[in-house]
């Protein structure tokens, strides 16, 4: 199986990892996407997506850039932190000594003092940019020649190919951080297991079940629900040409599918959610709507079931998708789509769920809401909003996640100039972690 990687980064860097790479070229089909400035890496991804298995970023802002525009599953990066900085160091050592004062960006200065430290380069005084993630170009470029022109360091180490090239026609000294020949036959090693791993899992089989309700009135002639009922199929049977599935009717609204997770993930056109929301408009009736993802049929078949299952607690049904793993995906009308997982293995989790009586599945809900927020912690209303529960039940969980040790209020917002302020609760979180009000 041979696993075609798109491989991004400036020239230098793409040209090493190439040359390691030569290592896996019965396994890995390594195409090279060459980026000038660090700024283009959306646009190249974008531009060049058809028959990427995996996207390998050679670098850490590259990969931050890159990362919103394929799946986070299908991305790696290549590390650049203590083993690569202590190359840089020993160059510049060999060339002039060891830094006594220099500057520094992308890495954080608890990485910067631990290689230092690892080094017994206690002597050594570096200032560090305050920002680890992207920064543009040219706010780097400046930092570093104003520290240098300013004499307040000697020697420059940097990250990113165009502020070393800059820097350079700049007359001064600076040295360039590359990943270290182990760290990238590491990444090369795992990228090798990722896209077997991502192999099968396009391969497992899919099942989807799909139940449509309260279509047909008491009025409505029987040419009335031929036409309609003819309608419905000629839309399964386009979704299901876009998948290369089977499609089988068990009912007059009750349908049968059967394809590969692969074929359903690719499918951009036509995915499923777009099907969901056309049945409604076409039907006016509820769509419970189930996918079940397994390694064999039988296991697709019960994650698909288990996945209906989960949309009849809706009068206006829903699309669910459930894999082996226990993944849940839900997304009903009118709201977002929720993704979460339906048991737990972390015991304690586990333990202090059922002394407060929380399902695993409800729990981790909470948690992928917390996470859609944004906002580090949830409150009832965004429950009651996410979840569709009254605010009363909404309370009352986060009050017993509160009491098993799962929650804790960290701090209030106001819903309006004369409401009452809501409590702001940080699920799952580790004792001691400042609060919100706090910082």
């Amino acid at each position: 199986m041979n696993i075609t990687i798109g491989l991004v980064g400036p020239s230098d860097t793409v040209t090493l990892v190439q040359q390691v790479g030569r290592e896996w070229e019965t396994r890995l089909n390594l195409i090279p996407y060459v980026y000038d400035d660090v700024e283009d890496v959306a646009d190249i991804i974008k531009g060049g997506k058809t028959g990427i298995d995996l996207w390998l970023f050679t670098g850490r802002i590259a990969f931050e850039i890159g990362l919103p525009h394929v799946p986070e599953a299908n991305a790696l990066m290549i590390r650049s932190s203590g083993s690569a900085l202590m190359k840089t160091l020993f160059g510049a050592v060999r060339a002039g000594g060891i830094p006594k004062r220099f500057s520094i960006d992308t890495l954080t200065e608890a990485e910067v003092a631990e290689t230092l430290n690892e080094l017994q380069l206690h002597d050594s005084v570096p200032v560090v940019h305050p920002k680890s993630g992207y920064v543009p170009s040219t706010e780097l470029i400046h930092f570093h020649e104003s520290l240098f022109h300013s004499g307040e360091i000697d020697v420059c180490i940097t990250h990113r190919g165009h502020v070393y090239e800059e820097l350079l026609k700049l007359g001064i000294s600076v040295y360039r951080i590359v990943p270290t020949v182990m760290s990238i036959r590491e990444t090369l090693r795992l990228a090798s297991q990722l896209g077997q791993t991502n192999h099968f899992r396009q391969s497992q089989i899919a099942a989807l079940l799909l139940q449509v309700r309260n279509v047909f009135k008491e009025h409505t002639s029987s040419y009335e629900m031929h036409r309609l009922n003819l309608k419905l199929q000629e839309l399964l049977l386009q979704f299901t040409e876009h998948i290369a599935g089977t499609l089988i009717p068990t009912g007059s609204t009750t349908f049968s599918l059967f394809s590969t997770r692969g074929a359903i993930e690719r499918n951009t056109e036509f995915p499923p959610f777009l099907l969901f929301e056309k049945i409604r408009l076409l039907t006016g009736g509820s769509v419970h709507f189930g996918i079940g993802y397994g390694l064999t049929a039988f296991g697709a078949e019960q994650n698909a079931v288990l996945a209906l299952s989960r949309t009849e607690k809706r009068e206006d049904g829903g699309l669910v998708i459930a894999d082996e793993t226990g993944a849940v995906e839900e997304m009903y009308p009118n709201q977002q789509s929720l993704a979460f997982h339906y048991h737990s293995d972390d015991l304690e989790v586990i333990n202090r769920l059922k002394r407060v009586g929380v399902s695993a599945a409800t729990f981790n809900k909470i948690v992928s809401v917390q996470a859609r927020t944004g906002k580090r912690s949830v409150s009832a209303a965004d429950l009651a909003s996410w979840l569709d529960m009254t605010p009363r039940n909404a309370n009352r969980l986060l009050a017993e996640l509160e009491r098993g040790g799962l929650a804790r209020v960290v701090g209030e917002e106001a819903p309006a100039p004369k409401g009452r302020p809501r409590k702001l609760f940080r699920i799952g979180v580790a004792e001691g972690e400042p609060s919100e009000a706090g910082k």
